[in-house]
């Protein structure tokens, strides 16, 4: 189960120029607040640096797992690079932070905004992620012939979510025909094949809604939030909702080389949509009941 911090950071491989490096814990930084030094940037070499991408803190140390002894401010947690000064491994942000990086802090760099474009690509990516799931309906007692099925799962918004009503007040059983409709935003599905009692109902339950082992009407917001989704499924999901929302600044990381096109970005989710996403039903069904009857000559 991945965390949002580790699905942002997958999307960021894919979308331009990524990497990681830590403070060095030798040099102390409380005489500036505006560079980090970072030995594995060192180089005596004249190669491009991390100049114009964004710095971000996400509170952990260099083996990405320990969190840093002192949480990291909100209003830390994002700078750009000013300039780079690769014979010293200086890292220099464009304004002050209020507390330096921590010895050991790791950081990411990134080419999309941290803030502002990353989480909005991968939780649009996170809304064509599905997975199929099924769970019991309470039949409404004030509506015996339909029943609002957004009224008790928010999440279903579409009528084709749906894909399959069973019978069954304690478990599934046998199949119940059902017809589907939408009116006012909300899904409604046709009830007389149950009997008025509790069923159940299967639908694609889009992984947006699902963190944390719950339904979420928010998504994840958290560093810290967990995800069952394959990582990459959902990163390719986000890598193709970067190139819809923000076209100009993708297509400056693909023409540098940094990135895949449009193309191969989409080419790649259907890939792993195929691998990964929920499959429609191949049974044969009726959308209702039917008996036959046999003739005998007389």
């Amino acid at each position: 189960m991945p965390t949002y911090a580790q699905l942002q950071q997958e999307v960021a491989r894919r979308t331009g120029p990524f990497f990681q490096a830590a403070q060095d814990s030798g040099s102390p930084t409380s005489s500036t607040t505006i560079a980090a030094y970072m030995p594995t940037l060192r180089s005596s070499a004249v190669l491009g640096g991390p100049e114009n991408l964004f710095l971000v803190r996400r509170g952990v140390l260099a083996d990405g797992v320990t969190n840093t002894p002192n949480p990291i401010a909100s209003d830390d947690r994002t700078r750009m690079v000013q300039s780079f000064d690769s014979s010293a491994g200086r890292v220099v942000v464009d304004r002050n932070w209020r507390d330096p990086m921590q010895p050991g802090e790791l950081a990411d760099f990134v080419h999309l905004h941290p803030d502002q474009e990353l989480p909005r690509a991968v939780q649009a990516g996170l809304r064509r992620c599905f997975f199929s799931d099924t769970l019991q309906l309470d039949p409404d007692p004030n509506a015996y012939w339909t029943l609002d099925v957004t009224a008790q799962l928010p999440w279903v918004t579409a009528p084709w979510q749906v894909t399959r009503v069973q019978y069954g007040p304690i478990y599934p059983s046998g199949d119940a025909p059902f017809e589907t409709s939408q009116q006012g935003g909300h899904v409604f599905i046709d009830n007389t094949g149950t009997g008025g009692v509790g069923f159940w109902l299967s639908a694609w339950h889009p992984h947006f809604n699902w963190v944390n082992g719950a339904d979420s009407t928010t998504g994840p917001v958290a560093d810290s939030d967990t995800l069952d989704v394959d990582l990459e499924y959902a990163a390719a999901a986000g890598h193709i909702e970067a190139w819809h929302h923000f076209p100009s600044r993708m297509q400056a990381a693909a023409a540098g080389g940094f990135q895949g096109s449009q193309q191969m970005a989409a080419q790649e989710f259907t890939r792993q949509a195929l691998i990964f996403g929920p499959k429609r039903p191949s049974r044969l069904g009726f959308s209702s009941s039917f008996g036959f009857r046999r003739v005998v000559n007389a």
